[in-house]
């Protein structure tokens, strides 16, 4: 085993509840939609930017919501609420507003690069966003690569505790483990130095909690990538972690 890389699979046909200790877990507004999910009859569409600078699939075929730029390898998860003044925004995890439906149909995207928005206008269907199976090899795969990628920026051996699920499951672990990756490269480098444990598991609903030391992720692979938190939310944890 490489220095600075420990990774812990345990199989198991059965799925495990995360506790997330003394920590204080990130508010995540997905939890109150838990068991309001209804029969989705929306499609997946394709927006296209006004200013020319591509555009984003919008896929409501699934119980979440999601949003994935041409430009961005992250499948953003949103939640619809009604928007101040008349219309439908949605929002991510972070409470960002990321999309906005007028009381007149016209859409308006906020990009990074645009955080005060730009017109959008769907021009298609679009494929439904969902991850390809994975087996749990290929899962081992991926905790080593994240392990070995934090350790690079701890400076310390890292360990990833996480259960292997069936092959759908799978899917979605391995893309909450890279937006732990994610999460980590964005957030200050003085945040993750004391990092020693990354613990992931099922959960009610998707949540993650940092006390300076472990770093807990809860997934739920029920709602696809709605049911892990996004790199955003890990970072905001990152930088502030609750007191152990």
């Amino acid at each position: 085993m490489k220095r600075g890389i420990l990774v812990l699979l345990v199989l198991s046909a059965g799925l495990w509840a995360l506790g997330t200790g003394e920590g204080v877990a990130q508010s995540n507004p997905f939890r109150r939609m838990l068991g309001q999910e209804v029969q989705t009859v929306e499609r997946s569409l394709w927006f296209e930017r006004a200013d020319g600078r591509g555009g984003f699939t919008f896929d409501r075929s699934a119980s979440m919501p999601l949003i994935r730029a041409d430009d961005d390898d992250e499948i953003m998860a949103v939640h619809q609420v009604r928007a101040a003044g008349g219309g439908e925004v949605w929002i991510t995890d972070t409470g960002r507003m990321l999309l906005r439906q007028s009381n007149l149909g016209g859409w308006t995207y906020f990009p990074s690069d645009r955080p005060d928005g730009v017109i959008v206008e769907p021009v298609g269907q679009a494929q439904p966003l969902a991850a390809e199976p994975m087996d749990g090899e290929a899962l081992e795969r991926v905790a080593t690569e994240m392990a070995h990628a934090l350790a690079q920026i701890s400076r310390k051996e890292v360990l990833a505790e996480l259960t292997a699920l069936d092959p759908e499951g799978n899917a979605y672990m391995a893309d909450a483990m890279r937006m732990v990756r994610r999460g980590a490269d964005l957030a200050p480098r003085r945040t993750v130095r004391e990092l020693e444990v990354v613990r992931l598991g099922i959960g009610e609903a998707p949540q993650v909690s940092y006390d300076g030391q472990v770093l807990d992720v809860s997934i739920t692979p029920s709602l696809g990538y709605g049911g892990r938190p996004s790199s955003a939310l890990i970072r905001r944890s990152f930088e502030n972690p609750a007191p152990r």
